[in-house]
């Protein structure tokens, strides 16, 4: 039986693709990580799509990039198109209810979706029910989830040495050390002296748990099939007042009529609550030298003595909300009717629709709502999207050596998203919190409504011949609300071919190869993602006082109006070929692509003499290239033991051409003031270069910083870039953000039900800055004021070449030591499971039992301080798993 992929408005064999579409293992995904966030369930599962965690709070999320960025205004995700209907958020889908997931990579794989698809589309399909005796399968996972880093902050005695060190330093001439009688005050002195210090993470964090339940039934008979689940997911975050739960059901329903007649439902109802952490970490910078708790056991509100205005992070803990739910339904009726033999007519329809309602309360012991005695934020949000799809296929085998395909899709798409928001001060009391906030003295409302509109026509022709050509044409012309009259409209066609080489008559002789295809294809997808109304002139609320009384006014918004604004258009060029050797006992496939982007949207600045600020053009250009590869090894494969490793490779070069402004000669200039420059990625950090750390005051006298106010040895030395002996904003580097490339290595080993599975991801090349070696607020700057990430510091009989020398005041040029590497490698998955023996279910009537234990984080080598190398120290921090499972099916 041949494998098939989700290809678009259809399906396809797998050996019959042209473009670039890469499928997931969703078995081996699903397993990996528990957790609602179904981005991480791609992570290494395909060449090109790189996941970044964005936030790991309970119901936290991450960013999917495919192939690069492309856009520096127009949006970068990548469409997300569920049972063939498009979804706004890709963890509205319950990761157990989906049967495959197929990602679209080259223009002529997107194509069939045009504006939507120009940063490429990930296709998930969920289950359905199959004819025969209706089936119950239950999943059940609890996780513990631990602190996981890679840093430790300074315990009491070290952080009394870090302040001792820095006043040591300002004591100039001389740099002798100050009594501590002078550098401390009597409260933490007497914490010195009793040694009673604070950690703050163990005192606030918190071991947190997860628990996930799955429960679906399935089966039918040749006329009516059916699948249906119900999930409850709920999670406790690491910090205090943070956790998650959501509860989802799915009804998916094939109904045959007649012969020419069926169709197809999939209803999904979700509800889930967000509870979102008070603050960040930052915390963790709070003195040791603290007294959390007074004699009684009760909060101190200032845990640094009542002169300091430093607030006890459990304090606000316990005096705000911040709760966020969600309620959505999403209902996609499906109409098939057979019109001939090869010609078919579906009609696709959605209705969608998502309500938030956010409340937020600060009481009036919360240092923010003392001053208004309590404050109140009420947020309810709505989104309501149709689609409308009516989809002609015509499928003719003309003869035995010609297969042709027309495919045929008139759509309409509507988005309506509105917004309001209340915000009350002044309560009598702080018993209702959010709830009460009619009772609140003084209120305000705003409220937000915003349409797009998208209509859409297509056309694709497959043709096969021999089975050893293919050709795939493919145009889809779109119209969208968001551009201005004359240019809403525009036309994205794409072409692929593909050569089964494996299948020509010369290669019977060949021995030992399944499969060898080589493919290319060229074309292009746009981009609308610019906000609706931006090519319009807004204006913004503006009272104003006319005789005495106030009037209601308006003002031109800051931007200026571009009424010939248009899509940004991504044209690709992709060639690739796929093998399978020796029984595909070694599979895989190599590709190379290259994108460029034209009409690419960025904002310039614009003369004041204008009136306005900025204004958004079709400026800009940019482009990607870049390789993936990947490469299957069926090491053993044998009846009772088989053994797989498989490894993925992608690499992406970004680039931009133009940034949308230009020099005098009408040459492309950098946008020095957005951190854009030509020739160099889109996302870079722009800033000095470390170079070590001044040993004697005679480097410094050598140097280009030696006329740099207080610089002395033990000082961050940067280099002069322009070598001008003079250290100004001309000596910024440019450093790129983004990966040379990333990928993964996962090896599967079954051995008569017992299964083990290994998945490590690897980024090299990345670089982040951590505000945390650089920022004061973060602790970063050594001043022994903050506590913060625990570095070997520079000291006059202990030299670093690595980290500065600690002073009360302000260090010079610390954000260079700040720009750090992000590479990292990480045993992200480790799972141990043991399938019952077929005669023992048998006795029990059962199809299967499996138990398993997975653990997620077991380690990571990186250099860069934080608790994940994709997020700095301030996001909700990662975390080390353990879990439990459970798989039962009667």
């Amino acid at each position: 039986q041949q494998a098939v992929v989700v290809v678009g408005y259809g399906t396809q064999r797998k050996s019959d693709v042209s473009g670039s579409v890469a499928q997931v293992n969703v078995g081996r995904s699903t397993a990996a990580v528990p957790t609602t966030n179904v981005a991480e369930m791609l992570r290494g599962q395909a060449a090109g799509v790189q996941v970044t965690e964005v936030s790991a709070r309970p119901g936290g999320t991450s960013n999917i990039l495919i192939r690069g960025v492309h856009s520096i205004l127009g949006g970068n995700a990548p469409l997300i198109v569920l049972d063939g209907f498009p979804i706004d958020n890709i963890n509205d889908v319950n990761a157990d209810d989906i049967a495959s997931i197929d990602v679209l990579k080259d223009a002529a794989a997107q194509a069939i979706y045009g504006a939507r698809a120009a940063n490429g589309v990930i296709l998930i399909t969920t289950k359905r029910g199959k004819v025969g005796k209706m089936k119950v399968n239950y999943s059940g996972v609890l996780t513990t989830q631990k602190l996981h880093k890679n840093f430790d902050l300074y315990s009491g005695e070290e952080f009394a040495q870090l302040r001792r060190e820095a006043q040591r330093t300002s004591n100039a001439p001389d740099f002798t050390y100050l009594a501590d009688s002078v550098i401390f005050d009597d409260f933490e002195l007497q914490s010195l002296k009793d040694k009673q210090f604070v950690n703050w993470e163990k005192l606030v964090l918190r071991t947190a748990l997860l628990t996930n339940h799955n429960l679906s039934v399935s089966g039918g008979t040749e006329n009516t099939k059916v699948f249906a689940s119900a999930s409850y997911f709920g999670q406790s975050g690491l910090i205090p007042s943070s956790g998650y739960q959501r509860g989802s059901f799915r009804v998916n329903l094939d109904q045959k009529i007649n012969d020419k007649i069926n169709f197809q439902t999939h209803i999904n109802f979700l509800k889930d609550k967000q509870e979102i952490e008070s603050s960040s970490l930052d915390f963790i910078t709070i003195s040791p030298l603290a007294k959390p708790y007074d004699s009684a056991g009760n909060l101190n509100e200032f845990p640094l003595g009542p002169n300091s205005l430093t607030v006890n992070p459990l304090w606000n803990i316990r005096e705000s909300t911040n709760d966020l739910e969600t309620n959505l339904y999403n209902v996609n009726l499906v109409f098939n009717y057979k019109i001939v033999k090869g010609l078919s007519y579906k009609l696709n329809t959605l209705i969608s629709r998502t309500t938030t309602d956010q409340g937020i309360y600060l009481t009036s012991k919360h240092p923010q709502g003392v001053t208004p005695h309590g404050v109140a934020t009420v947020a309810n949000g709505l989104r309501n999207e149709y689609l409308i799809e009516n989809i002609f296929n015509y499928d003719k085998n003309i003869n035995e050596n010609n297969r042709i395909e027309i495919t045929g899709v008139q759509s309409v798409n509507e988005i309506f998203n509105s917004n309001t928001t209340t915000i009350g001060t002044e309560f009598p009391n702080d018993l209702l919190g959010y709830n009460g906030i009619s009772d609140a003295i003084n209120k305000n409302t705003t409220r937000t409504q915003v349409r797009r509109r998208l209509s859409s026509f297509m056309g694709r022709i497959r043709y096969n011949l021999m089975d050893k050509y293919l050709l795939v044409l493919t145009g889809r012309d779109d119209g969208s609300s968001v551009f201005a009259q004359n240019k809403k409209r525009a036309f994205f066609p794409a072409v692929s071919a593909a050569w089964k080489i494996n299948n020509e008559s010369f290669f019977d002789k060949v021995n030992g190869v399944n499969e060898l295809k080589l493919r290319a294809s060229y074309g292009s997808v746009g981009n609308q993602a610019i906000a609706p109304y931006q090519t319009l002139g807004t204006v913004g609320s503006f009272p104003y006082v006319f005789g005495g009384v106030i009037a209601g006014g308006n003002i031109p918004a800051s931007d200026l109006p571009n009424p010939n604004l248009t899509w940004e258009t991504s044209t690709t060029f992709n060639v690739g070929i796929d093998f399978g050797l020796w029984q595909n006992r070694l599979s895989g496939s190599i590709e190379y692509y290259n994108t460029h982007t034209r009409d690419l949207l960025v904002d310039v600045t614009l003369a004041g003499t204008t009136g306005y600020a900025t204004t958004i053009t079709n400026g800009g250009e940019s482009k990607n290239d870049g390789i993936g590869i990947r490469l299957s090894g069926d090491i053993i494969r044998k009846k009772d033991f088989n053994w797989n490793v498989t490894a993925i490779f992608s690499a992406n070069k970004n680039e931009i051409l133009k940034t949308g402004i230009v020099d005098s000669a009408g040459n492309p200039k950098d946008d020095v003031a957005r951190n854009r420059f030509v020739g160099h990625p889109i996302d870079v950090i722009y800033q000095k270069k470390f170079d070590g750390i001044f040993q004697t005051q005679a480097e410094i006298d050598k140097s280009a910083q030696a006329t740099q106010a207080g610089i002395i040895p033990g000082s961050v030395r940067v280099v002069d870039l322009n070598g001008d002996g003079k250290i100004d904003d001309n000596d910024n580097y440019i450093f790129k953000s983004a990966p040379d490339w990333y990928g993964s290595l996962f090896t599967s080993l079954d051995y008569k039900g017992i299964e083990l599975l290994a998945d490590f991801y690897i980024v090299e090349g990345a670089k982040k800055l951590n505000p945390w070696l650089a920022q004061y607020e973060d602790g970063g700057t050594l001043q022994g004021i903050l506590n913060g990430i625990k570095v070997p510091y520079w000291t006059p009989e202990h030299h670093s070449d690595s980290y500065p020398r600690p002073q009360a005041t302000t260090p010079s040029n610390l954000f260079a030591l700040a720009v750090k590497n992000a590479s990292y490698v990480r045993l992200r998955t480790l799972s141990l499971g043991y399938n019952l023996p077929r005669n023992i279910l048998s006795k029990a009537q059962l199809d299967n039992i499996k138990i398993y234990v997975t653990a997620n984080n077991l380690f990571t080598i990186t250099n860069y301080k934080s608790y994940s190398p994709e997020v700095n120290p301030d996001a909700f921090p990662d975390a080390k798993t353990f879990t439990f499972g459970l798989n039962v099916g009667f």
